[in-house]
C-alpha cells in the first residue's frame, strides 16, 4: 500500500464517495498531495440508501479494502432544504470527524448549477474543497486510471449508451 507523505501542516481531509472511476482517482490526488491528510471516505445519501449512483455495498467494500472509514451523511428527504441539509451534514462532518477539506472527483457542473456543489455547500459549512478533476480531459483521466493500475469494475453505467 501506498504510504501517504504528509506535511506538517496537512489539512484532514474526506473524499465523497460514490465508488466510480472519478472519486477514485480524487482519492489518489489527495492522498498524494502532502497538503492533505485523507482519514475517511464520505457518502452523502438519503435515508433509505436507494442511491442513484454505484450500489452502497461496493462502496463500503472498497472503504474496508481501502482501511478508511466510509461515513454516511444521511440527507433527510422531507427536508424543507436540501442545500441546507446537505450544508448541516457537512457542519457535522467537521464537527465530529475534524473534517477542514473535501476532495471530490467532480469534473464540471451538473444541469442548472452556477458552482460546484461540494465548493459551495462547504462555504457555508467552513470546509474547503479540493477538485483535483475539474475541468479535465475525460479520456486523459481513464488513461491516467489504467496507466495506475486500477481495476475496473462496471456497476453502473448510462442507459443511453446501451438502449437498443
Amino acid at each position: 500500500a501506498e504510504r501517504q507523505s504528509l506535511g506538517p501542516d496537512a489539512r484532514i481531509t474526506a473524499v465523497s464517495w460514490t465508488g466510480g472511476k472519478d472519486c477514485n482517482l480524487a482519492l489518489l490526488e489527495a492522498w498524494r498531495n502532502p497538503q492533505l491528510h485523507v482519514t475517511s471516505l464520505v457518502v452523502f445519501r438519503p435515508p433509505d440508501a436507494v442511491f442513484r449512483a454505484h450500489p452502497l455495498q461496493l462502496a463500503e467494500a472498497q472503504a474496508q479494502c481501502l482501511g478508511l472509514p466510509l461515513v454516511h451523511v444521511v440527507i433527510p428527504s422531507d427536508a424543507p432544504s436540501y442545500k441546507e441539509a446537505y450544508v448541516e451534514g457537512m457542519r457535522k462532518l467537521r464537527a465530529e470527524h475534524s473534517i477542514e477539506v473535501i476532495a471530490t472527483g467532480d469534473m464540471d457542473l451538473v444541469g442548472t448549477m452556477q458552482r460546484n456543489w461540494i465548493e459551495e455547500c462547504g462555504e457555508e459549512a467552513g470546509i474547503s474543497a479540493y477538485l483535483p478533476l475539474w475541468q479535465a480531459e475525460r479520456g486523459a483521466c481513464l488513461r491516467r486510471l489504467l496507466a495506475e493500475g486500477f481495476v475496473v469494475v462496471f456497476s453502473c453505467v448510462k442507459s443511453p449508451w446501451f438502449d437498443g
